[in-house]
């Protein structure tokens, strides 16, 4: 399976997982996952979403069948890694067979009888576990599961009958234990991990069922194409939902608009759709298609780093390389960048912009938005087809700034900079440190 490179500034800018002990990140919105390894291979399918047509396209296959069947999945966490636990037990038992083993586990009762014990009840929540995954995998291909989703019920359907037979084929309980946790364990522990790939494509199903989001058309095509209508942010309360058109033919959006507009927030959802798209699961619009990206690359909020004695310029400039060599190797990418270059001055800022989104249009396999303040940048990128202008508007209603946060075609040149200067009281604040100095 080919993956998107999705590295960690990306993960971070689009908020997919949590920061720190008490934020919470897209991952915790979507998972709906029942057990602990459930949960596991969630996180891994969203950092290492697919990029090529048939794993996304068997992906969302799975995702509608279960939309229609996820009450067949009935898993739980504490029945799992009570298994779980169980196959990595350390107790030792001997290699012996028939009578001697029969002779060891009388032994055992006496002198051992925990450990007898544990093991007996390791062994029955093995043979429970797997009765009950047999049910749940035979009901999901009675059903008609789709490829992905018949492979790994198959997978289980295969333990638990290795599960079942051994039970009944083993004249004590310590044969039977021998079986399970050495011969048969990584098979079981296979089953275990498919198990918790069920489960993971259920929460992705149950979330597009709950939250009403649809499941993108995949678009096969030499040229890079997103569009979608309806577009918002799951974080958003009350979210103004907004369109995404690029295409091979217009691959770069130049974005405007006064400060808190909702520039990074736009971009954020765009990156959004594409992840949860390449998951094969639902996204938060009401209309979407668009091609699988190589490479989904973003620089939202970077920052310095003084320990590597990086400027917060200089960091931008490697954000911008690394963005470069993706598209310079030939791949396909979605590049999303938020007021590129401010760490220097806007003599550079409006040079360094302008080569960059000049230099980044010429890669008509990919698509770009670049959000600035600088509308000086106009005059040298209106004349070129492969931008278009986008701009987010607002006004000021008796100096306090009004949002639509809707997207329009065309440039904004209003800045509200001094106005939320006002708002904050800055002003006033300032006088007073005057005040104080004429006083002394």
């Amino acid at each position: 399976m080919a993956t998107t490179l999705l590295d960690t500034t990306t993960l971070s800018d689009l908020e997919i997982f949590a920061t720190d002990g008490t934020s919470s990140g897209v991952l915790d919105l979507i998972d709906r996952t029942t057990t602990s390894r459930g949960r596991a291979a969630l996180r891994r399918r969203m950092a290492n979403p697919a990029s090529d047509l048939l794993t996304l396209r068997r992906t969302q296959e799975a995702v509608r069948f279960l939309q229609d069947h996820s009450d067949d999945v009935r898993l739980s966490d504490p029945h799992l890694e009570t298994v779980s636990r169980y196959l990595r037990s350390n107790i030792v038992v001997s290699a012996g067979s028939g009578p001697s083993l029969r002779l060891e586990q009388a032994w055992m009762a006496l002198r051992y009888r925990d450990l007898l014990k544990q093991l007996a009840e390791g062994v029955e929540a093995t043979v429970t576990l797997f009765r009950h995954v047999a049910r749940i995998c035979e009901s999901l291909v009675g059903h008609g599961a789709p490829p992905l989703i018949a492979e790994l019920a198959i997978r289980v359907l295969a333990a638990s009958e290795t599960v079942l037979r051994a039970r009944n084929g083993s004249q004590s309980l310590l044969q039977l234990d021998r079986v399970l946790r050495l011969e048969k364990r990584r098979a079981l522990e296979d089953a275990l991990e498919d198990l918790g790939e069920i489960d993971a494509l259920n929460a992705m199903a149950a979330t597009t069922n709950a939250l009403g989001w649809v499941i993108p058309t995949l678009v096969d095509a030499e040229g890079f194409q997103l569009e979608a209508d309806g577009v918002y942010h799951p974080f958003v309360e009350s979210p103004v939902r907004n369109p995404i058109r690029l295409s091979g033919g217009e691959p770069m959006v130049f974005l405007t608009g006064p400060n808190m507009a909702g520039k990074t927030t736009y971009l954020r959802s765009v990156g959004l759709v594409v992840l949860l798209g390449q998951l094969g699961m639902g996204v938060p619009a009401r209309r979407a298609r668009f091609t699988p990206v190589d490479a989904l690359f973003t620089s939202l909020s970077p920052a310095d780093n003084l320990r590597a004695g990086l400027s917060y310029f200089l960091v931008e400039v490697l954000r911008v390389k690394d963005a470069a060599c993706i598209l310079a190797r030939g791949q396909r990418a979605l590049v999303l960048f938020d007021e590129v270059f401010k760490g220097t001055n806007v003599r550079d800022a409006v040079d360094a912009s302008r080569d960059v989104i000049l230099g980044f249009a010429q890669a008509r396999n990919s698509g770009f938005i670049f959000s600035s303040h600088l509308i000086e940048l106009v005059p040298a990128l209106q004349s070129n087809p492969a931008i278009r202008f986008c701009y987010f508007d607002g006004d000021l209603v008796q100096n306090v700034p009004r949002y639509t946060y809707q997207l329009r075609d065309g440039v904004s040149d209003k800045r509200f900079g001094l106005a939320l200067l006002h708002r904050a009281g800055v002003p006033e604040l300032l006088q007073q440190i005057g005040a104080l100095e004429r006083a002394v």
